[in-house]
């Protein structure tokens, strides 16, 4: 706290005070007016100090360089003397003396400041946004106070406590914000990323898709981040396929990126890792790499590459859990017999292994023993996840329909179109078995619902068991 001295008696035969902040710096100065003796100008410095400069700015004298007669004004001496209002106070010497203290009170306290404009506001958050997160989301506040329906304003306060991992309040920006610029989406997929990182993984995966359906903005960088993310939620659910082809394969074709977090996401695809990276110990690193470099260079078209990946994954981790899976979804398209080997293998390791089951049983029908995929089938149903039960039905309705058992594949093949019903092959497996049994109108509207779908489905989200071009279970 600052202190006051008494200096009355020495500050020459003071008539009168003002106060005020002569130099607009925001902080009260003191003009004291002396009669037959230079009068003093003390500028307040911020720190508890004045700085007496009377005589510099020309206020201690008179024009013609004499001491002042306080009565006298005269406003076209200096720019100083027009900013001090003189208030001359009584001749008598200790009341002036206490007015003095008084006023230097007042000084130490800072004059209110000016409140800025909406646009100085704005423009300064700007002009921080990258240097200065912390400053910009100051500014960002202010601003908005005064104008709340500054969607841009949100968006950017939301960006800058995101880089500030201060991610709920970064989500609140962004929720406040995007009601104003709905079809802005990289808000969406910002607001996405806020709640990945507060760990309300669906909501994150809804507004992701959001974002991606309107469009990111095409900044490398950032797509990457969202997809990413939305790849990771989907890994975590055990959505292997979906994760590798609808939110990475992008990246390869549009950016050929080839970043460390989307080999690592690449790899838990690969092994069929329900896991997050932050999730994993650190001696898993190495496997899931190779294998994330692996599929990498078989999504973007590398064969003699992603071969070599291939073998260098199962000489080096044999023992490793997903390695033979990962192998065996290699060769499905070119070796069908060394792809059962590998899921044989990979079953020995683990009887519960879900994905080789589901595979295994896939490539044993095609090999004309329905009897051993039905069996097959009846192991995955008891282990595999929510999500792919549907696959299980239309494995099991399409082995019972080799086997020639319609009243019982029918049911199967109905209980999967009705839990997935907007997947134009489960219609195409109904109508085939509608047809066999006669059933010649529903065969048609299956039919119908099949080039319905078709027309408007990408043909890479057909169920894994068909659609096998990522190398794990969707």
């Amino acid at each position: 706290m600052g202190r006051l001295t008494d200096i009355g008696k020495s500050a020459g035969k003071c008539h009168g005070v003002a106060a005020t902040d002569v130099n607009r710096d925001g902080l009260m100065d003191l003009f004291v007016a002396n009669h037959a003796v230079p009068s003093f100008l003390y500028v307040n410095r911020g720190n508890g100090k004045f700085e007496e400069i009377g005589l510099p700015v020309r206020v201690a004298y008179s024009a013609d360089g004499q001491e002042r007669d306080v009565h006298y004004h005269h406003r076209r001496h200096s720019r100083w003397q027009a900013k001090i209002k003189l208030t001359v106070t009584s001749r008598n010497t200790r009341t002036a003396r206490f007015l003095c203290l008084l006023v230097a009170a007042a000084c130490l306290v800072r004059a209110p400041a000016q409140t800025p404009s909406f646009e100085e506001l704005a423009r300064r958050a700007q002009e921080a946004v990258d240097s200065n997160p912390a400053e910009a989301v100051t500014l960002f506040r202010q601003a908005l106070a005064l104008r709340p329906s500054w969607g841009e304003g949100w968006f950017y306060l939301g960006g800058d406590l995101y880089q500030l991992n201060r991610y709920q309040e970064a989500r609140d920006a962004f929720r406040k914000g995007i009601p104003l610029a709905p079809r802005n989406g990289t808000a969406w997929g910002f607001l996405g990323l806020c709640e990945y990182e507060l760990g309300d993984y669906d909501q994150a995966l809804a507004d992701i898709k959001k974002g991606e359906a309107l469009g990111l903005g095409g900044n490398r960088e950032f797509e990457t981040a969202v997809r990413v993310r939305a790849a990771l939620i989907l890994i975590r659910a055990t959505a292997f396929d979906e994760a590798a082809i609808a939110q990475l394969r992008p990246l390869l074709v549009q950016f050929q990126v080839d970043s460390p977090a989307v080999i690592e996401a690449l790899g838990l695809c690969a092994l069929a890792i329900p896991r997050l990276p932050s999730e994993l110990p650190a001696s898993k690193r190495p496997v899931i790499n190779l294998a994330g470099k692996a599929l990498w260079a078989n999504m973007s078209k590398r064969p003699s590459e992603a071969a070599s990946a291939f073998r260098e994954l199962l000489e080096k981790y044999p023992q490793e859990p997903g390695v033979h899976y990962a192998y065996g979804m290699y060769l499905m398209d070119n070796d069908q017999r060394g792809a059962l080997a590998e899921f044989q293998r990979e079953l020995e390791a683990d009887p519960a292994h879900w994905p080789s089951l589901l595979f295994g049983a896939l490539l044993e029908l095609k090999r004309g023993e329905p009897e051993v995929s039905i069996q097959l089938i009846e192991r995955a149903a008891k282990v595999v996840p929510e999500r792919h039960r549907s696959v299980c039905h239309a494995q099991m309705g399409n082995a019972l329909l080799a086997l020639g058992r319609l009243e019982k594949a029918i049911p199967e093949l109905e209980t999967a179109t009705r839990l997935q019903p907007g997947n134009s092959q489960l219609h195409f497996y109904l109508q085939k078995a509608y047809r066999q049994a006669g059933r010649q109108a529903d065969a048609d509207r299956e039919g119908a619902e099949f080039l319905r779908l078709k027309a408007q489905e990408d043909p890479l989200s057909l169920p894994s068991p068909v659609g096998r071009s990522t190398g794990a279970v969707r």
